[in-house]
């Protein structure tokens, strides 16, 4: 399917099959679920999938860096580095809500270009290579085309925040609807999908990201900082802006005023 960076991908895809069933395996017992640093929540099978994805991507690619959210064996910067969310949208999978994916992206130089995101519940592989089109698996991904009057934009799912967010009600004046779950790389797929025509996200980081990233862009959408500026993974960040593309102008004026 993809001429560049097969291996890559072939490897990629391998352990996000892996991780599903980790996630499967733990979402219906118990999960052992601690409370970390941050007030974020952090299971077994988060910690287990994390250093799978090490120890096998080690395995393979001996010089690249990996960067999870609960473990890692580099640092930002420059070079290969692969991001690694363990499980995305990990309090809706304590929830019980089948929303949570496997998410790993191989950032060159600070550029996505490798996306490979795993859905276990509903057995969608979404793969993306830069330049060379976007999947979920054998169908081909394409945005919707749109306008954000009466289109779907997908929020933080958190209450308190949703009530300080001055851009809610802007956008709801728009004609905007409103999608509100655990899971920023569901949300971000949705719009791959042309399901959703939009996601603004205020605390994701890189590893909530890199893979989601291509398959975004590689299906035809668009995916900034809240400055609409390109997203620099060599180094650190807070929040993205996901569109298909033709919204993501007006979206960004609405969510800076």
């Amino acid at each position: 399917m993809f001429k560049e960076y097969a291996k890559e991908v072939e490897v990629a895809e391998k352990i996000a099959l892996m991780a599903g069933e980790i996630m499967l395996q733990y979402f219906d017992i118990d999960q052992q679920v601690q409370t970390k640093e941050d007030n974020s929540s952090v299971t077994i099978a988060d910690t287990m999938i994390n250093s799978m994805v090490i120890k096998e991507l080690t395995k393979e690619f001996p010089e690249d860096g990996v960067i999870g959210e609960e473990e890692s064996t580099s640092e930002y910067g420059l070079g290969r580095k692969w991001f690694c969310d363990p499980i995305d949208g990990t309090e809706g999978y304590i929830w019980g809500t089948p929303t949570a994916m496997f998410s790993l992206g191989l950032v060159i130089n600070g550029v996505p270009t490798v996306g490979i995101v795993y859905d276990p519940f509903l057995k969608r592989l979404y793969r993306a290579v830069k330049g060379q089109g976007s999947f979920s698996n054998e169908r081909r991904l394409s945005v919707s085309n749109k306008d954000l009057i009466n289109g779907i934009i997908a929020v933080t799912s958190r209450p308190m925040k949703i009530i300080s967010l001055k851009y809610i009600p802007e956008l709801n004046m728009e004609g905007a609807k409103f999608a509100m779950f655990s899971g920023a790389v569901c949300k971000s797929c949705l719009v791959a999908r042309g399901k959703f025509e939009g996601y603004v996200e205020q605390g994701v980081n890189a590893h909530d990201m890199a893979a989601v990233q291509v398959i975004v862009e590689e299906a035809g959408g668009k995916v900034t900082g809240f400055d609409g500026q390109t997203l620099d993974y060599s180094k650190r960040f807070k929040g993205a802006v996901v569109s298909n593309g033709k919204i993501h102008d007006e979206f960004l004026a609405i969510i800076s005023r």
